[in-house]
């Protein structure tokens, strides 16, 4: 997944003039780790994914899975020794990840010889062996280890075999997934033939990088970065789609996808306009795709996610771990610019982006600190756009044939998140992942063709103003002779699904009002069609269905300013006047918020944990300090829903005592070095 869909002369090319201009220059190298150490500290965005963990502990959103389909005769004892083999290349697929003594997120990694290597198998028929790859990757992980892989082989026919690989996020990414894929045939291939797969050394391991990324950032070699997206940033809230009155969530981040193909006709239309301006590829989808985010949304400011690869080093390319980094793309899309002009905001607003891109987005978060409006979504991205350079292929051995495919969980890490590759055919190809408390199927098919439409109008017309590029059907008869029109601020129709403002045209809108030319100029506005005629703007709310009807939406209720069911009663103090500890539990619960937070001990216990400068992370490390002084039991949701000294200080008082916790055992590498397992790899990759 290269930057924005750059292709590997172009990526040059931009480093090259980065390093010119003093911008992204290569860091110190990476210095290993002392071998057989007990523990390592965690990534950044390992830290991230460990604390959504401790959220939503049975969730499989973070599951990453796919399946390698193999058509042929399969030696099923060579694919598990294959899949042993690559567990004990890439220490990631054998590392854990708990809190220390210190309540900070670490990894573990375990010995070869110490992790068993399970390939169950199973021979199921065709029609269910969908929900069996998708039941067995719901199945949430222990982080503890000692394996995050979880392989699984199913057969349906004689010659038609499925690999599942499943693995937590929190040790992989997906170039990790091409990677053993690959890696897989190679080594299948080579067992097969009684030799040695021929795979490059790995000079550096996962816990290398993550301790060096972690001085990298906090040496303050990213400085200049973190100012550059606190500016770009400023104020920033994330964007909504209108929630469709038919989605039901069936559980927490539920989701479903549809597939996504852009024709190849389309996808050379769009290469010789981005030529032209100087853009890749990514970058005219995304001019498309912020258009329709912003009429989608009614918004002009509009904010939406893109993935980068993370691995701008060499030595990182063949590495299995979790690199992938998040950019936030900010773009304003006023109605005037035609679309070659909202390229060019684009454009420079992805270089920008690519320019600064080390800057881990688990920092980002916690130094802008963005509204929040729950836990359970990205203060800042939303929507995702992903496109990916290259197609996914893989080396087939001799005599099977073998294809990639995802794997689909159902569940939604956004709202909606558009990921595409490039397809044989010179289209693209890919799906559209979407949460299903806010979206339906057709609702989000109906996105996906709207920026294919956008994006075929904006290339064939490319300076017709953004806001009037054709989007979706405008009107349609109802009872009465009278027409109806669902429009946004600017009077441009909405699509399907997404509310607006209703305006009536026919014989309501031959009528004014009698004596009040004001309040007749403001409610009879001209018709957007350029007929001469004029619509009446009726004040209420309302969408457009799927099957042409207009239905009225109650306006929005205002919503006081209360705390959240369930939470402990707060008593607020007198203004400028600052409550102190009263109990026992306030007096060590405030200590430990002042220590951690950095801040001196005379603080509000009613000031509220993230305007007191905590952040997600330091709320694991707070919960661990309190356990331990106050030996109770608390668990991080209902920490996030107390908010408060007071508030967690009265859980405190409540809770049940704390469960006695195991040391990190120290691993005795001693005991397996008299293993008789026959080593396929010896010799290869000693270092690991």
């Amino acid at each position: 997944m290269a930057p924005g869909s750059l292709s590997a002369d172009q990526h040059r090319l931009l480093q090259r003039r980065l390093d010119e201009a003093g911008i992204g220059k290569a860091a110190a190298r990476i210095s290993r780790r002392p071998a057989g150490e007990a523990q390592s500290p965690a990534s950044h965005a390992q830290e991230r994914l460990y604390f959504f963990e401790q959220l939503n502990p049975d969730s499989a959103l973070y599951v990453v899975a796919g399946t390698l389909r193999m058509r042929g005769a399969l030696d099923v004892a060579v694919l598990r020794e294959s899949v042993r083999v690559l567990v004990e290349r890439h220490e990631a697929l054998r590392t854990g990840l708990r809190v220390d003594d210190t309540g900070g997120v670490v990894q573990i990694v375990h010995p070869p010889e110490a992790v068993t290597v399970d390939v169950p198998f199973a021979q199921v028929s065709e029609d269910v062996l969908w929900d069996e790859i998708r039941l067995a990757c719901r199945r949430p992980f222990d982080l503890a280890g000692p394996c995050l892989l979880r392989p699984m082989l199913f057969q349906v026919a004689p010659d038609d075999w499925h690999l599942v690989l499943c693995v937590h996020h929190i040790v992989v990414d997906g170039w990790s997934l091409g990677i053993l894929a690959g890696e897989f045939a190679l080594v299948y291939a080579a067992l097969r033939a009684g030799t040695k797969a021929a795979l490059p050394p790995l000079t550096t391991r996962y816990v290398d990088f993550a301790s060096w990324h972690r001085d990298h950032v906090s040496s303050g070699a990213l400085t200049g970065q973190l100012a550059y997206w606190r500016e770009r940033l400023a104020g920033v809230r994330p964007l909504e789609l209108p929630a469709d009155t038919a989605a039901r969530p069936d559980r927490p981040f539920s989701g479903d996808v549809v597939p996504v193909t852009v024709p190849a006709d389309l996808v050379a239309t769009l290469r010789r306009i981005g030529d032209d301006e100087g853009a890749t590829l990514y970058m005219v989808l995304a001019t498309a795709w912020a258009i329709v985010l912003a009429r989608w949304s009614g918004r002009r400011d509009v904010v939406w996610g893109t993935a980068i690869a993370g691995r701008t080093r060499t030595e990182l390319e063949g590495l299995v771990g979790f690199f992938v980094n998040t950019l936030a793309l900010r773009v304003d899309v006023p109605p005037a610019p035609g679309f070659r002009e909202l390229l060019g905001r684009v454009r420079e607003t992805c270089v920008g982006a690519y320019a600064n891109q080390d800057l881990p987005f688990e920092q980002l978060v916690r130094e802008i600190r963005p509204d929040r409006d729950g836990f359970s979504r990205s203060p800042i991205v939303r929507h995702m756009l992903v496109l990916h350079n290259t197609p996914r292929r893989v080396v087939e051995p001799p005599g099977v044939r073998m294809d990639v495919l995802p794997v689909h969980t159902g569940t939604a890490k956004f709202e909606l998140e558009i990921e595409l590759s490039p397809a044989e055919d010179g289209g693209l190809a890919g799906f559209a992942e979407f949460s299903t408390d806010v979206l339906t199927a057709a609702s989000a098919r109906r996105l996906v063709a709207a920026v294919l439409a956008v994006a075929r109008a904006g290339v064939a017309e490319p300076a017709r103003p953004v806001w009037d590029l054709p989007l979706t059907e405008t009107t349609a008869p109802i009872p009465g002779g009278t027409g109806a029109q669902v429009l946004d601020r600017w009077l441009a129709p909405v699509p399907i699904g997404v509310v607006g403002a209703l305006f009536l045209s026919g014989v309501v809108a031959g009528q004014g009002f009698n004596g009040r030319p004001a309040v007749t100029a403001a409610r009879f506005v001209p018709d957007p069609s350029g007929t001469g005629a004029r619509l009446y703007a009726t004040g209420d709310r309302a969408r457009r269905t799927a099957e042409g009807l207009v239905e009225l939406v109650d306006a929005p209720e205002p919503v006081a300013e209360t705390a959240p069911a369930g939470s402990p009663d707060t008593v607020a103090p007198a203004a400028g006047t600052a409550v102190g500890p009263r109990t026992e539990a306030e007096r060590r619960v405030a200590e430990i918020w002042a220590e951690l937070l950095g801040i001196e001990a005379g603080f509000d216990v009613h000031e509220d944990f993230f305007e007191l400068g905590g952040h997600s992370l330091l709320a694991v490390r707070i919960l661990h300090r309190i356990r331990a002084a106050c030996q109770v039991e608390l668990e991080l949701a209902d920490f996030f829903e107390a908010g408060t000294v007071a508030n967690v200080a009265e859980l405190v008082d409540a809770a049940a005592p704390a469960r006695p916790v195991a040391a990190i055992p120290r691993l005795d590498r001693s005991r397996f070095r008299a293993s008789t397992t026959p080593d396929v790899t010896k010799g290869e990759n000693a270092d690991d």
